[in-house]
């Protein structure tokens, strides 16, 4: 499975949530902003986000969340499902690709904490966005392109427009210290 910033495909209507930590024992402080990343297989239903997570413009950790119930998860997989698997395929996990520059249980009690309803229904709905615009004709062409251009981030010209979808320039965004 492919995950892509939902940003690379629905454009500047993509919300990307930003938070300011000060004084947490286990995060150091700073801005933290959230990446909502959507599955690129339009036959795939895994019904999950992965949240890229960068602090301060690094990324930092990645956080697999999936908001349907057990059941749901154990037929899409298709086998027989220990408990740890079900954990990590329902509710928030750190993800097994996270690159962990900050702890684990940390940002996932972080993540937590922020977990309302409403940030859960945008999920729904952002997945629902981008599995349509999957289908919708040239999606392979804007994907192809996002592909490249995430492929070549460290070519990418400062003044461009950043990959992750966020409208600002990739110098003052991803692009931060490169």
């Amino acid at each position: 499975m492919e995950f892509m910033p939902a940003g690379e495909l629905l454009g500047a209507t993509t919300r990307v949530r930003t938070l300011t930590i000060r004084g947490a024992p286990s995060l150091p402080d700073g801005s933290y902003s959230l990446l909502d990343c959507y599955c690129t297989d339009p036959a795939c239903d895994c019904r999950k986000t992965m949240i890229q997570v960068h602090h301060e413009r690094r990324f930092v950790s990645m956080i697999s969340f999936g908001w349907e119930s057990a059941a749901y998860y154990s037929t899409w997989y298709g086998a027989p499902c220990d408990e740890q698997t079900i954990r990590e395929m329902q509710g928030p996990s750190i993800d097994i690709s996270s690159p962990d520059r900050v702890p684990r249980q940390a940002m996932l009690a972080f993540f937590t904490s922020i977990l309302d309803d409403d940030y859960r229904q945008h999920f729904r709905v952002q997945y629902i966005r981008f599995k349509t615009a999957l289908q919708a004709p040239g999606s392979a062409r804007i994907l192809n392109a996002a592909r490249a251009r995430i492929a070549g981030s460290s070519n990418r010209r400062r003044n461009e427009p950043c990959s992750c979808g966020s409208g600002r320039k990739f110098k003052i965004c991803c692009g931060r210290g490169i």
